[in-house]
């Protein structure tokens, strides 16, 4: 924890200062009996990450059909075009929809870390409350009671809007290069977004859904889904926050989609599951249906099912997948053949913790601290290759030791030529600098499944943002 201790008594807020005493008291730090306050917090905190990342996947997978769904209707309503039949279609949807999660995924994690990433202007009150991610949360639960509200497209320019001055920066061309606007016979400083020309954001890389517009009723469930717990009976829906997730956690909730295929259901499709597993799910909502395994079965075949066998939604009625709907779901034994499995971050930080010593230290005689093998720079110029990569777990977790280990040893060499070092208020910014340039120059991953390098290429680029970063391209070396 640091404090700024010159803001703190600046504002006099009693309760700022309840809340530094309370953390800071010998009774929070270092009890006399049982774990530490900070010990606490900290287990809860990974609990509750863990319990949210469990309604996250569901959430996502979710929205990858209602986007997929949403885009089949508006092609055939509105744009005219035929959809079964043309090819790849499904897998086109996939990934498309896909791109414009990983999209959302981004902003909200951005936003909810403006102040230390500085990518996009949270403090700025223009982008807060006329164009953020943010502010259209706080429509997530309005209700939609007029037709004009349930179909029209306010979302979905809104979101179109966000993502292209991310892309582009704002002002685009700001002349005086003082990005300000002028009104009411004077200037005002406006907001101002850094461009960051990523292909993430580039539409002309959405095949299926470029040009299709979302209506309001779907990115506003899309919204409830990225934003909110999931519902269940007894317990309200709490807010997500993106800020309490880390990478490996957001990492965990994508990779555990890798295995699912997107489908077109050609005939009506009940979902079946055992009759022991159906007597745990009958009742269950969605999202808590979605920790077993059910299995679909054409409404052809249904007869030779007992009633039993047939899963019942919340309200007891039979799960039933209409003709035409895009399914998004674990198809067959994809996740054993693929190996789709998320390696948790202990087991990453072991791992490379362990590599690196054997890389960086030279065992020295016993009570002798090791060795440094290796300079600064010479700990700059070492690459690292994640084979079967997911979204890169191993990639960045090395790049975060490598990071650390580089700042000690340039430390070192600084302070024995008589200079100072990084003040400790520094140091995370200047980590964060280290490793855009360990990731961007020095990190290369292969895998076979596409949609892994997609995501991949997004996780090591959210783990190593950092102030006025530019969009790094791995298309080379992921």
């Amino acid at each position: 924890l640091r404090f700024d201790l010159g803001e703190l008594f600046a504002r006099r807020s009693p309760k700022a200062l309840q809340a530094f005493c309370a953390l800071v008291h010998r009774d929070a730090l270092a009890p006399e009996g049982g774990p530490s306050l900070h010990d606490s917090l900290e287990e809860s905190s990974h609990k509750h990450a863990f319990a949210v990342s469990g309604d996250l996947k569901h959430g996502v997978r979710r929205a990858v059909e209602l986007l997929a769904n949403e885009a089949v209707w508006f092609r055939r309503e509105k744009q005219r075009k035929g959809v079964f039949n043309e090819a790849e279609l499904a897998s086109g949807l996939e990934r498309d929809c896909l791109t414009w999660l990983y999209r959302l995924l981004f902003l909200f994690y951005v936003e909810a870390r403006g102040s230390e990433l500085g990518v996009v202007p949270m403090k700025s009150d223009a982008y807060r409350e006329g164009y953020s991610l943010e502010k259209l949360r706080d429509l997530e639960l309005i209700p939609l009671t007029t037709e004009k509200m349930r179909e029209g497209y306010f979302l979905d320019h809104s979101l179109k809007l966000l993502f292209r001055i991310v892309n582009d920066g704002f002002p685009e061309d700001p002349g005086d290069g003082q990005g300000a606007l002028a009104m009411h016979g004077g200037l005002v400083e406006a907001m101002r977004l850094p461009a960051l020309r990523s292909p993430l954001f580039d539409d002309d890389t959405l095949q299926m859904l470029n040009g299709v517009k979302f209506r309001n009723r779907v990115l506003q469930e899309i919204l409830q889904l990225l934003s909110l717990s999931a519902e269940k009976k007894r317990k309200s829906r709490g807010r997500i926050s993106y800020a309490q997730l880390g990478i490996n956690q957001l990492g965990a909730v994508y990779e555990g989609l890798l295995s699912y295929t997107g489908f077109f259901a050609t005939e009506d499709l009940y979902e079946v599951a055992s009759e022991k597993d159906c007597k745990k799910l009958s009742g269950k909502s969605a999202a808590e249906r979605e920790s077993l395994k059910t299995y679909f079965v054409p409404a052809s075949m249904i007869g030779g099912y007992e009633e039993t066998e047939i899963v019942n939604d919340e309200n007891e009625r039979k799960v039933v997948h209409k003709k035409g709907t895009f399914i998004f779901r674990l198809a067959g034994r994809n996740r054993e053949k693929s190996a789709s499995y998320y390696t948790p971050e202990v087991l990453t930080r072991c791992l490379v913790k362990y590599a690196l010593k054997e890389l960086l230290w030279e065992e020295n005689e016993q009570g002798k601290r090791p060795r440094r093998k290796k300079s600064a720079e010479e700990i700059l110029a070492l690459t690292i290759c994640e084979p079967a990569m997911g979204s890169s777990a191993f990639l960045i977790e090395a790049v975060d030791q490598l990071a650390d280990a580089y700042l000690e040893a340039r430390q070192e060499e600084v302070q024995s030529e008589g200079r100072e070092a990084i003040p400790p208020e520094d140091y995370q910014r200047e980590k964060r600098r280290v490793k855009a340039r360990i990731a961007t120059n020095n990190c290369y991953g292969v895998d076979l499944n596409p949609t892994a390098v997609e995501l991949a290429k997004v996780s090591l680029w959210l783990a190593t943002l950092h102030e006025d970063g530019k969009c790094p391209w791995f298309g080379l070396r992921l």
